[in-house]
This record gives C-alpha cells, sequence and structure tokens, in this order.
C-alpha cells in the first residue's frame, strides 16, 4: 500500500509545471513564515528540495535575513542518521550528495538537535491527523524520536499531496502541522 500511494503521489508531483511549483512554493513559504512558531523560533531545521519538492532556498534566505540559525540535514545512510548541520551559504555552502540532493558541506557547523526550535519536514504524502508517509528509509522518523520534546514539526506538501489517512506504523511520529498552498491542517 504504501509503495503504491508513494508511486501516485511522486508521479503527480513529477509532473507538476515549473510555475505550478514555484507559485505554490511561494504561497506556503509566506505561510510558513507567518507562523507564531517560527517567529518565537531561534534555530530551524529544513530540507533542501529536489525533484519538485516544495521549494525551500526563498524559506531559507528569509529565516536568515531574520537572524534565525538555519541548518539542513547530512544524511549519512550506513548509519541511518541525519546530522543537521548549518547553512551558510546557497551556493558556496552546499554539496550534492550521493543521492542528488544537496545538503550543508560537511565542514559547516554540525547543529545539536536539542537546540533546534522547529523541524520543517518534507515527505511523500500527508494525512489530516498530520502524519506523513515518507521516501521510505525511516530517516526523519529516527531524527524525530531524538529532537526535544516542544520543538515543533511542520510538514509542508502541497495540498494533492494530502490524503484522508495514510498507512502509519507504531514508529512513525505524528507531525504538530501541515502547512499547504492552500490550507493549514493542525
Amino acid at each position: 500500500m504504501k509503495k503504491s500511494i508513494r508511486k501516485g503521489i511522486l508521479e503527480i508531483r513529477k509532473n507538476k509545471s515549473s510555475d505550478f511549483v514555484n507559485n505554490a512554493s511561494n504561497t506556503i513559504v509566506d505561510k510558513i513564515i507567518s507562523l507564531d512558531e517560527i517567529k518565537k523560533a531561534d534555530n530551524i531545521m529544513l530540507y533542501l528540495d529536489f525533484k519538485n519538492e516544495v521549494q525551500m532556498d526563498r524559506l531559507v534566505n528569509k529565516l536568515k535575513s531574520l537572524g534565525k540559525m538555519v541548518c539542513s540535514p547530512i544524511t549519512v545512510l550506513d548509519q541511518k542518521k541525519l546530522i543537521p548541520a548549518e547553512i551558510t551559504d546557497l551556493e558556496e555552502g552546499i554539496s550534492i550528495s550521493t543521492y542528488g540532493i544537496r545538503e550543508p558541506l560537511n565542514t559547516n557547523s554540525h547543529i545539536d538537535l536539542k537546540s533546534i526550535d522547529v523541524v520543517i519536514v518534507p515527505g511523500v504524502a500527508f494525512d489530516l491527523n498530520c502524519f506523513r508517509l515518507g521516501y521510505g528509509a525511516g530517516l526523519y522518523d529516527r531524527f524525530l524520536e531524538n529532537i526535544r520534546t516542544d520543538a515543533k514539526t511542520i510538514g509542508v506538501a502541497f495540498d494533492f499531496q494530502i490524503l484522508d489517512t495514510v498507512p502509519t506504523e507504531p514508529h512513525d511520529k505524528q507531525l504538530d502541522m501541515i502547512v499547504t498552498e492552500i490550507r493549514n491542517i493542525l
């Protein structure tokens, strides 16, 4: 079931026009910036988008201009681990991982995950109960188990990625909120 949902949603996302992705991403970024959780946060972790995900570069620049520390994960796949590292610069401070995903350079400051106030979480699909269906490696579920209990978790997605329910397992973490271009799901 998870595989067929992943395949279907990723196929739809792959076929979205760059205009749709840009416009919807800008709307989502504006909505995120206006959230109290973001205004109160000092340290924010987000992902660097690829393959038609909600675009994050504008959010990175906006948060940095507001004096926030922004980090993104470095993936250590053999340890099934995400290591948050500061985004110093979206061009000079970024490398491309083996999966073609942009990541901060390993030489950038690694961030103590207990200092992170908000985690902006990617996913393939989300549901109305704020559960997510990821890419299948379980990296974010493991990561989210270890953040502070008062840290906020915000899923971001295009509205077509929202389903009534996604299949969940006991280790799946429920997010605090999901933001799409159309609605916020709490």
